[in-house]
């Protein structure tokens, strides 16, 4: 009994938070005001939160990747238009984004790990190039997917692939050494190299297996939209990684003591309610990606400066105490 409880008060925040936010958006959106329209809310979070798990395991370990946007574009760029030019079908598709961004995994961890620079930076001149391959492949034109390939964006079977992806997830995360030495790295990177994990080699990995998540996202939100196009301007895929970052900072900050993994599925439920929240209000959509920056800082602030959280606290109290 004693360990039901334990486990029910490691969640409950983090199932308290997204119902009351739903129950405030069927209150503020009539539109929504269905369980189909919860149920589809709660589907639409499936990618990014697949896109999370990938970001979280180089946020935890110390990288700054902003190339994981550009990789997922391009990867499912070149897999969509090679799978129908050659009939490959639905497997060769899978098959093909899997490979192609895992590919490029490799080249942004390596590229880190030769060049010894900081992950900002290699990321940032490796986004720049990747962006420019999606804007020269196929004349710019992106991709449209046909039906046969889009099977996986329709229900039940995005709920499985969703289910595998976290239960993927849950074990790298929390049941193999990758996890456990990115968790280790990520708490205290000096105490974690004397005894003996190589947190150079961690952040390297920890970027490459981004890939492999970034070839999920891929296939799972082009088979729901069947639309992908190049990227415009410079920096044009930042957006995607803001959007997944946020996921994961939301998460991190309300999972408690409960699974992080678990947590960023939360945070881009979250996510998706403050988007639509947004809508619902009539705020235009070019202030939505500034309203998510400010969010983004925010909660980075609070996971990074948390000496300023607690200094803000204690002068809150001495205030109340003097009144």
């Amino acid at each position: 009994m004693k360990n039901i409880l334990n486990f029910v008060k490691s969640y409950s925040i983090a199932v308290a938070v997204p119902v009351l936010l739903i129950l405030v958006l069927l209150l503020v959106s009539p539109e929504t005001r269905s369980w189909g329209a919860v149920a589809s809310l709660l589907q639409q979070s499936f990618a990014p939160a697949i896109l999370g798990w990938g970001v979280l395991l180089s946020m935890k370990v110390g990288n700054w990747d902003f190339s994981i946007g550009a990789r997922y574009v391009l990867a499912a760029i070149l897999a969509g238009n090679l799978a129908m030019q050659y009939s490959l079908g639905l497997i060769g598709f899978i098959v093909l984004a899997m490979a192609i961004s895992i590919a490029l995994g490799f080249i942004v961890g390596y590229t880190y790990r030769l060049l010894r620079i900081p992950t900002l930076i290699a990321s940032i001149g490796l986004m720049l190039i990747f962006e420019s391959f999606t804007r020269i492949i196929y004349d710019g034109g992106g991709l449209h997917l046909t039906a046969e390939y889009m099977v996986l964006g329709t229900f039940p079977w995005n709920l499985i692939m969703f289910v595998l992806c976290f239960a993927f997830a849950y074990w790298l995360y929390y049941k193999r050494r990758l996890g456990y030495n990115v968790r280790a790295v990520g708490s205290n990177a000096t105490v974690a190299q004397t005894n003996g994990i190589n947190a150079e080699k961690t952040k390297a990995m920890a970027l490459i297996v981004s890939g492999v998540f970034a070839g999920l996202y891929a296939i799972l939100s082009l088979s729901t939209s069947g639309v992908i196009s190049a990227v415009s301007g410079t920096m044009g895929s930042a957006s995607t990684v803001f959007d997944a970052m946020m996921c994961v900072l939301i998460g991190m900050a309300i999972a408690g003591k409960g699974s992080v993994i678990f947590g960023v599925y939360v945070g881009a439920i979250i996510t998706q309610i403050l988007k639509m929240g947004m809508m619902a209000i009539g705020v235009p959509t070019t202030f939505n990606k500034v309203i998510i920056g400010i969010v983004v800082v925010l909660f980075m602030v609070a996971s990074s400066r948390s000496d300023l959280i607690v200094k803000l606290k204690a002068k809150l109290f001495k205030k109340k105490a003097a009144a």
